[in-house]
């Protein structure tokens, strides 16, 4: 079987010493005051006693011996890189990469074991290779949260080991016997649990949650895995899509179809419809998402509601993507969108009406614009964002909300008229925190966004973004997304995936009726969209309102009296909520209608 190891060479003389005694006495007179250097000695002890070939029983000694100072280490490092924001600056950067090494040798001495057995280069007995099997799992699994955290991807060749050393287990019949960790929660756990927690939380798209939760939901898998099954003949679906995952490959696991998996043995299909029952089962007594924060470890309704869908549905992409590379200006946060657009946009003076001014009604965008070709002019200003691409022909209107309805609200053609932008780059405020993105490819849902400085960004999952794009009169406009998913590498730097909401946006402030002399807070309005059946909607700061909440709505000097609806998502960040008119006796009869450097490490010893 091949797994990926360091040569092993007999240890000389002056070598470090390999017999448990001497370790046990070496790590004895280790001084954990000075974390720089412990942590620098316990890593080369480690990189040297897996280049050196032993007993197996030596080796299994050893390495459980290595355990408790490792995870000192780990618990030391923690602090440096975790809920920090992204990019991390250099010398974190090289702390998680000394904290995945560390890691990586420490498995690395487990899966030597497995190698040696697998091949026939030494004796193993079944009690060493099943703790060597179970160990190597647990510290792989550790690898891919701390990968998880800071959006990083994972290295070549550790699927591949990952798979072997399950499917080895496997063959030895290994794979489901309890054995104890102390550093399980369980207590007690199997090669196959590992295996299936391992499977379950790649499949739950990490670099899709927040910072936050990404160790709460790992943190909940040893239970959560007791409601899923392993299986090389999966119960039929109506979808024909299975997670699967491939003994034989490097690959995480993915969908398959039924005809996939019988044309392999290699397969094994995560069966998770146990799992979902008993996550929904959990948010039924608790539907208002508002009420839903999180406390400890305890995990949001929203993120489960999350991951019920993504563990539910085999996701691909719905929307081709168009590579591009320019710069944008963009507004991270409510506050920040809402301030960018006012600075922008100059309200122009409204055109006389009959109607009294301390009423408005919105209406959503027409279906047809070409039936009603004076709709917009007759109404008030309302600063809503158009779309550069719009053309009407014969066979299609020319309405915002087509656009959308037909997949086009982000073409070839838009990223054509964004490489014009960059003349303009000039009258921007360099010093704008949100300055430095770069679109890297841009589709019918949103964008993929490049971050483009050696600083942190503000970017989180969940969050709201505001895009600034240029229209055909070479005027710049916002749209508005969320922020999905996020993923740092080396060599591409940051990347973020955005989401459009609503290609069109108004800011608007609201005020609680009950509260008359508070504050108003600043908060976004996303017209209805009619070819999609989406209602109207607003934005506004996470857990500041719920629902049915009775508020006053200001836009461009106008008020009116709503009444909050539906929760249509909430993200920690946000919450974006559906909305009745209540005061709107005055308004026309058509407004009557309803609304809605891997490893050098050298110079960060001293600074642990």
């Amino acid at each position: 079987m091949k797994l990926n190891i360091p040569e092993q060479v007999e240890p000389g003389k002056d070598d470090f010493p390999n017999h448990p005694r001497k370790v046990k006495k070496w790590l004895t007179e280790l001084k954990q005051a000075n974390m720089g250097d412990y942590t620098r000695q316990i890593y080369n002890g480690l990189m040297q006693l897996n280049r050196q070939s032993m007993p197996p029983k030596y080796r299994l000694e050893n390495l459980e011996q290595l355990r408790e100072p490792t995870r000192h280490i780990f618990s030391q490092l923690h602090k440096h890189f975790v809920n920090r924001t992204l990019p991390l600056p250099e010398k974190s950067l090289k702390i998680i990469t000394l904290n995945q090494a560390v890691l990586n040798e420490i498995a690395t001495g487990y899966k030597i074991l497995i190698f040696e057995a697998a091949n026939d280069l030494n004796k193993v007995d079944n009690k060493i290779l099943l703790v060597a099997c179970e160990r190597a799992l647990h510290y792989y699994a550790e690898y891919l949260l701390k990968s998880s955290q800071i959006y990083a991807n994972i290295p070549n060749a550790l699927w591949w080991d990952i798979h072997r050393i399950y499917a080895y287990a496997e063959s030895k019949k290994l794979h489901s016997k309890k054995i104890k960790d102390s550093e399980h929660s369980l207590k007690s756990v199997s090669v196959e649990d590992y295996y299936k927690l391992i499977l379950l939380f790649s499949l739950s798209r990490p670099n899709a949650l927040r910072q936050s939760d990404t160790e709460r939901v790992f943190m909940a898998m040893p239970e959560w895995i007791k409601y899923t099954n392993l299986t090389s003949h999966p119960v039929a679906n109506k979808l024909n899509q299975y997670f699967c995952s491939k003994l034989d490959s490097d690959i995480p696991p993915h969908c398959l179809s039924n005809d996939e998996i019988k044309s392999g043995s290699n397969i094994r299909a995560l069966e998770t419809g146990k799992l979902l029952e008993y996550l929904k089962k959990q948010i039924t007594q608790n539907v208002d998402l508002t009420n839903a924060t999180t406390i400890d470890n305890q995990i949001s309704q929203e993120t489960l509601r999350m991951l019920i869908t993504t563990w539910s549905l085999c996701t691909k992409r719905r929307f081709s993507r168009a590579d591009k590379a320019s710069d944008i200006k963009v507004a991270i946060g409510l506050t920040s969108i809402h301030n960018a657009i006012i600075d922008q946009q100059k309200a122009p003076e409204p055109k006389r009406s009959k109607r009294p001014r301390s009423t408005f009604s919105l209406e959503s965008i027409s279906d047809n614009e070409r039936a009603k070709k004076d709709i917009f002019a007759q109404q008030e200003p309302t600063f809503l964002i158009t779309h550069p691409d719009m053309k009407a022909s014969e066979s299609s209107s020319a309405g915002a909300w087509d656009m959308v309805a037909k997949g086009r609200a982000l073409t070839e053609s838009y990223a054509r008229e964004l490489q014009a932008q960059d003349d303009e780059l000039g009258e921007l405020n360099k010093e704008a925190p949100d300055l430095h993105w770069k679109i890297s490819n841009v589709s019918a849902g949103g964008y993929c966004l490049q971050w483009n400085s050696q600083t942190t960004s503000r970017a989180q999952v969940g969050e709201l973004i505001g895009i600034r794009e240029k229209e055909p009169d070479h005027s710049y406009q916002w749209r508005v997304g969320v922020i999905r998913w996020m993923q740092y590498s080396r060599e591409n730097g940051l990347e973020i995936g955005v989401q459009v909401l609503s290609p069109k946006v108004v800011t608007c402030s609201v005020r609680r009726l009950e509260r008359k002399n508070e504050e108003p807070f600043n908060c976004l309005l996303l017209p209805g969209i009619k070819p999609l059946q989406q209602p109207a909607t607003l934005l506004l700061p996470a857990y500041a309102f719920k629902k049915g909440g009775m508020l006053q709505l200001h836009a461009y000097e106008r008020d009116m009296e709503i009444q909050l609806g539906t929760i249509r998502e909430h993200t920690g960040s946000f919450t974006q909520f559906q909305f009745i008119q209540t005061d709107n006796k005055d308004a026309p009869e058509e407004n009557d209608k309803k609304q809605s450097s891997s490893d050098d490490f050298d110079s960060i010893w001293s600074s642990l």
